[in-house]
């Protein structure tokens, strides 16, 4: 599948709003970084107010992973976690739009060797995403430091799903951003030795899934992750992000390859990744994507898990 382009319908009154909405997050993106950050707090704290349905898929989420903590202490990861995604909405422009002089030196990178040790082989990998907040500007250090194609979903507005290619593509040129239905290029991109981040933590239905169990609930997971592994014949490796305790910057963990994978059993591969997501999620849970109705799909015969 082609990138988007330009085309002059993108030019057309109905999308001069999100035109406009690109400018405003060019401008606002030039601002200090703190300020920005301090801002993200603030609209992460009245959209925990406002955005009532997704309050409640994330304490629904939460309620449902720790059933453990104390009502109150679930109650506190969920304002976390909406402060958070304040942080995000601001870290998208940061990602895109802030100059690489001042972007640059927010990084702190850690593990970086295990990966340098499969490019110098030539060596392919399929790389497990998570959905963290921080993850679009953490791949900005990780696309200058590694050529990352990633597999993502196109938006439904083409001026959006435009300049999100191009502003990614800024931070390395050969880097790819590939359809997720495109599983041809996903495979051509890891047998030829490239890193190709695939993220398998969300719901996307019965027909794609598999379930097995993800913080103890049977979980639909989806299911060509072990079969990418064995048809490109590549190892999966590891990544994790997060923001630093002073959100003045973030750590970049670049992990070993996933031990044992894939087996042969895709069923004892799907539940050893969702193990290993579920490790990482709960270092830092109030970073992760709680807002994506991630038990939406059910085994036959069970009930929603939300009102």
């Amino acid at each position: 599948m082609s990138p988007p382009q330009f085309t002059t319908a993108l030019l057309h009154p109905r999308y001069w709003p999100t035109w406009l909405g690109f400018g405003c997050m060019y401008l606002v993106a030039q601002l200090p970084f703190g300020l920005q950050m301090f801002l993200g707090k603030h609209l992460g704290r009245l959209t925990l107010h406002l955005a009532k349905r997704r309050r409640a898929i994330a304490e629904r989420n939460i309620e449902l992973c720790f059933p453990e903590k104390s009502a109150a202490a679930r109650a506190q990861l969920v304002a976390d976690h909406f402060q958070s995604n304040g942080m995000a909405l601001f870290e998208i422009g940061i990602a895109w739009f802030m100059p690489l002089r001042r972007l640059r030196k927010r990084f702190t990178v850690k593990g970086k060797a295990h990966w340098d040790a499969l490019v110098e082989q030539g060596k392919g990998a399929l790389v497990i995403g998570l959905h963290f907040s921080t993850l679009e500007i953490a791949n900005v250090e990780v696309d200058r430091l590694f050529t990352l194609s990633t597999s993502y979903r196109p938006h439904k507005n083409p001026v959006y799903d435009f300049v999100q290619y191009r502003r990614r593509m800024r931070h390395n040129r050969h880097s790819q951003n590939l359809h997720r239905k495109d599983i041809r290029a996903m495979i051509n991109t890891l047998k030829q030795g490239g890193l190709l981040w695939y993220a398998p933590d969300q719901d996307y239905g019965r027909n794609y899934s598999e379930f097995v169990p993800w913080f103890g609930i049977a979980t639909a997971t989806v299911s060509a992750t072990p079969r990418l592994l064995k048809m490109a014949k590549v190892p999966a490796l590891g990544i994790f992000y997060r923001r630093q305790a002073d959100h003045r910057g973030y750590e970049i963990h670049f992990l070993p390859p996933l031990e044992g994978l894939p087996s042969g059993d895709d069923s004892a591969d799907l539940a050893a990744l969702n193990k290993y997501v579920e490790q990482y999620v709960r270092q830092n849970p109030a970073e992760y994507l709680w807002v994506h109705r991630r038990f939406k799909t059910r085994p036959k015969g069970e009930p929603s898990l939300y009102l």
